[in-house]
């Protein structure tokens, strides 16, 4: 029996992705950019393979070559920035320094990562991604559980904090945490790296000042 076209190119692409040549990658990782960026400007639900292939230049049947469908295009566009923050942020928090130290860190971390790994961070916030693909499927949970652990780093500094006396124990942790995310995640709003007169310095130097002027504890306040 004849092999099926798309059978084929299946094959085709696992033998690519196996020998994983340079010029495969290359090719594949210009892909997963334009991908994110049909992505940003149309939402995932909106955006189609077709979509993608007209912004890459090519048509619909050879971008099979290089990836198997739209939800593995946007999981590739989002598992990378997730897992290189996780990294980041173990490292961070295994200096052990002192609590305020480690939230500028983590803070100044997150946004740099949405320079670094722009526009996959703005997929990544925008994007319900959770609904995208089941919750039951591995990625939906290796992703929700990575992102877990980022929260946690966040959450152990701060009760640290408040355990040694550095930030106000008046205030919940969670919601204090929630607040560096909302200030930190948000921006994909409005900051667009190279575009902005700012950069992720300059964010996070501004942040850190408004968000721990409002936790320090009596006394602690950083010159």
């Amino acid at each position: 029996m004849a092999e099926s076209p798309v059978s084929g190119i299946a094959r085709r692409r696992k033998s690519a992705l196996t020998e994983n040549s340079a010029d495969y990658s290359v090719r594949r990782a210009g892909l997963l950019r334009v991908a994110a960026e049909v992505f940003r400007e149309k939402g995932y639900a909106a955006a189609t393979l077709n979509d993608i292939a007209a912004a890459y230049g090519t048509d619909r049947a050879s971008l099979y070559y290089y990836v198997g469908s739209k939800e593995e295009l946007f999981q590739e566009c989002i598992t990378d920035t997730v897992v290189t923050n996780l990294a980041r942020a173990k490292k961070i928090v295994a200096q052990k320094l002192p609590p305020r130290e480690t939230l500028e860190a983590l803070i100044a971390m997150l946004l740099a990562s949405q320079v670094e790994h722009y526009p996959y961070m703005y997929v990544y916030m925008q994007e319900d991604w959770g609904r995208v693909s089941s919750l039951d499927s591995k990625w939906a949970q290796e992703m929700v559980a990575n992102t877990h652990k980022i929260e946690k780093y966040f959450l152990d500094a701060i009760a640290l904090g408040v355990k040694d006396g550095t930030f106000r124990d008046d205030l919940s942790n969670t919601l204090i945490a929630n607040s560096i995310f909302g200030m930190t995640q948000w921006t994909h709003r409005w900051f667009v790296p190279g575009e902005s007169r700012y950069s992720a310095e300059d964010l996070a130097r501004v942040f850190s000042a408004i968000f721990f002027d409002g936790i320090m504890a009596e006394g602690h306040a950083k010159d």
